[in-house]
């Protein structure tokens, strides 16, 4: 803080020379004030062999006060008069900072509002957190809720950018992020938790980026020479951290919806593209009927500790839906269950049908995993049917022995695992339709076990996309509570109901597309 000169308290202000003239005239002396450099302020010289009593402010001096020993009473109120001028300025000098603080950041949000870009929000955000605190380094990390990775969106300075990579709980950064706690390092050096060893960073500040009470990232800012950050410059970070989070949840939605608008309009041609077909093949759904009856399995396997139903009931005459259950050929008695959907109707899709039932015959217990088993029909299927002709496959290999299942699903929609106590567990789609496309990629499979009174349940989309008469779709929602209310009834009881308040729910609405379940659940254990 700059030094306050005597002059400004005695030479500038009236009311102080007024009130110094008061106490002079009260105590009924003569007194002089002078400045450091002999220059009277006010009064006259001092007299010789005047008492000089020294006026100053943090130990140093700013002048004097001249005159009887009473005389050090006015030096008295002139220090006072002093401290008071400066705590005047000391506040002046706050509030204005306060006020650009407060104006860079309404001007901050501003900005923010004109972007729907992650990376501009982030850099933006660095760009203006560096004319408010001192830094030679900064990034703005995001977090991967999945893995816990921290990948950075923007940095700059030499340091952060190369240290690009953090995790969540590890590290000084991973902390912030673990706890959503700000947090200033001045000593980084001595500090126990430094993940990066390597680095020349001297100080670090560090705040979460937070929606609500969630973490999605962090913005740092360091040095590389000394510095000593402040709680004010901390609590200055957080409030930019609080509002980039914001502009950054913002972006990413946007970007969401972009892509799931285009996603939706990608799978509605589709979806007009094979009604346009099953509309052509209307005429053969005769034929096609009694093809398909013959597909479904006239029963079901009986398996100690299970329970097992299934139903098909196409939208017309013949439709393009598809389930089994297949014994596989080893010792450990395990299961292939199947649920698939061919993509139109009629003959032709019945004939694809088939062709699907004959290949997982035919592959059944020659391969040693449902991923290769996924793939090779799916080659087989390509190689024998036409190009708008492929399937949608939901496969598990279920062990009863353990209740281990393993999962591939073939651009299938997801099904469901209902546990005992209620929770559901999806099944996604872990690779493409069977023969859409020529293999190229490997399935993916996924684990999952079937305890004791958990329920599996496959179902086509006709089941989750049945229509009501105002054109919304049953739901995945409504279904999986039918399925809890439904958790103790027997298995063909429970599907009779998901099918009645189908029926319910569209009303005088017709059925437009095949409903298939395939449900399977492992009884409890005797008492």
């Amino acid at each position: 803080m700059a030094r306050i000169a005597l002059r400004q308290v005695i030479g500038r202000h009236q009311e102080a020379c007024a009130l110094v003239d008061t106490v002079a005239g009260a105590l009924g002396v003569p007194v002089s004030i002078e400045d450091l450099e002999g220059r009277v302020l006010q009064g006259a010289a001092g007299a010789n062999g005047a008492t000089r009593f020294p006026v100053q402010h943090d130990d140093q001096p700013l002048g004097w006060v001249s005159g009887p020993p009473s005389a050090g009473a006015v030096a008295s109120l002139l220090d006072h008069l002093v401290a008071r001028e400066v705590e005047r300025k000391a506040l002046g000098a706050e509030v204005l900072h306060l006020y650009r603080e407060i104006n860079l950041i309404y001007s901050f949000s501003e900005k923010l509002a004109a972007l729907l870009d992650v990376e501009r929000v982030a850099a933006l955000t660095l760009r203006e957190a560096r004319h408010l605190i001192v830094a030679t380094d900064g990034t703005i990390l995001l977090l991967d809720e999945s893995s816990g990775g921290l990948t950075s969106v923007a940095s700059f300075g030499e340091e952060m950018t190369r240290l690009s990579q953090f995790r969540r709980g590890t590290g000084i950064i991973g902390a912030v992020a673990e706890a959503g706690v700000a947090e200033i390092v001045n000593d980084l050096e001595d500090d126990a938790r430094r993940a990066v060893r390597d680095t020349t960073l001297r100080a670090l500040i560090a705040a979460p980026l937070k929606v609500g009470e969630r973490v999605i990232g962090v913005v740092a800012l360091g040095s590389t020479v000394p510095m000593a950050y402040t709680a004010a410059e901390l609590k200055l970070l957080t409030t930019l951290g609080l509002q980039a989070a914001t502009a950054i949840e913002n972006a990413r939605l946007f970007e969401r919806t972009i892509h799931a608008a285009q996603e939706r309009e990608r799978l509605l041609a589709l979806h007009k593209e094979a009604e346009v077909v099953r509309a052509k093949l209307e005429s053969e759904l005769t034929l096609a009927a009694r093809i398909q009856a013959d597909l479904f399995p006239s029963s079901l396997p009986r398996v100690p500790g299970y329970e097992l139903a299934a139903r098909n009931r196409p939208a017309r005459q013949c439709g393009g839906d598809y389930y089994d259950a297949l014994p596989v050929p080893t010792t450990d008695g395990r299961l292939l269950l199947c649920v698939a959907d061919v993509a139109g109707k009629g003959l032709p899709a019945a004939l694809v049908m088939s062709n699907m039932q004959a290949t997982l015959r035919a592959l059944l217990g020659r391969v040693q995993s449902m991923p290769e088993l996924a793939w090779q029909a799916s080659d087989l299927l390509y190689a024998s049917t036409s190009p708008e002709k492929y399937v949608t496959a939901a496969l598990v290999d279920l062990q009863p022995s353990t209740g281990a299942i393993t999962w591939v699903g073939a651009g299938h929609l997801d099904n469901v695992i209902m546990r005992a106590d209620g929770e559901a567990v999806s099944l996604v789609s872990t690779g493409m339709p069977l023969g859409l496309l020529p293999p190229l990629l490997p399935y993916g499979e996924a684990a999952h076990d079937l305890a004791p009174g958990d329920t599996l349940v496959l179902f086509s989309d006709g089941v989750t996309e049945a229509q009501g008469e105002d054109g919304e779709e049953f739901g995945e929602g409504r279904l999986l509570a039918v399925l809890r209310q439904s958790s103790a009834t027997p298995l063909p009881e429970l599907i009779d109901r998901v099918f009645m308040e189908i029926d319910a729910f569209a009303g005088g609405a017709p059925q437009f597309d095949d409903i298939t379940m395939l449900v399977v659940r492992r009884l409890p254990v005797s008492a």
